[in-house]
């Protein structure tokens, strides 16, 4: 099989697995240590708690009423049905509970040939261009057109190629990162 026809398979495995990077909405990820959710419980047509809790180290939050309730590895979304389901079933009838994340505690880690290397600060909407700013921008040393975004998924590390040339340009969409993802920018070959 010649090099080219070799080529085009993984060109549309990378394209597959960069646009189920992409797809990742941010609000539908897990919340992970150390973010902040905003909760607000509603019942009887009015607000009966509104607090911020931090996800610790044993993956729980502390709530008015329920004490430390179990919430690592679930969604905004799911926490909200667990904790409707526990206050429903103790303390209020019909419970409306909103759940969001308030400040993220993950982090990413870009490495390679970016002018500050490092951990930053995982925020919603925080793209690949995005977090290459946080680290100071490029080198003069720096082969944009091979980019590696690295994430497990499904406790498998999967990568992607990443041409950011392309991103800038708008021809490539331009991936969400979510907390433990690693971005490496390679050193250009002369």
């Amino acid at each position: 099989m010649s090099s080219a026809k070799r080529f085009i398979p993984m060109t549309v495995l990378a394209s597959a697995l960069l646009l189920r990077l992409a797809s990742a909405e941010p609000s539908a990820s897990p919340v992970v240590l150390g973010d902040i959710l905003q909760v607000t419980v509603f019942a009887g047509g009015e607000k009966q708690e509104d607090f911020t809790a931090t996800i610790v180290a044993t993956g729980t939050i502390t709530c008015p009423l329920l004490g430390e309730t179990k919430v690592a590895g679930l969604t905004p979304e799911e926490i909200a049905r667990q904790l409707r389901a526990m206050l429903a079933r103790d303390y209020f009838v019909d419970p409306q509970v909103l759940v969001s994340v308030k400040e993220h505690g993950g982090q990413v880690y870009v490495t390679g040939e970016v002018k500050q290397p490092g951990a930053y600060g995982v925020r919603e909407g925080l793209t690949v261009l995005h977090a290459c700013l946080l680290a100071g921008g490029f080198t003069d040393y720096a082969s944009l057109r091979a980019a590696r975004l690295t994430r497990v998924v499904d406790g498998q590390p999967r990568t992607a190629m990443i041409d950011v040339v392309k991103v800038r340009q708008g021809k490539q969409p331009d991936p969400l990162l979510m907390s433990g993802d690693r971005l490496e920018i390679p050193r250009r070959r002369f």
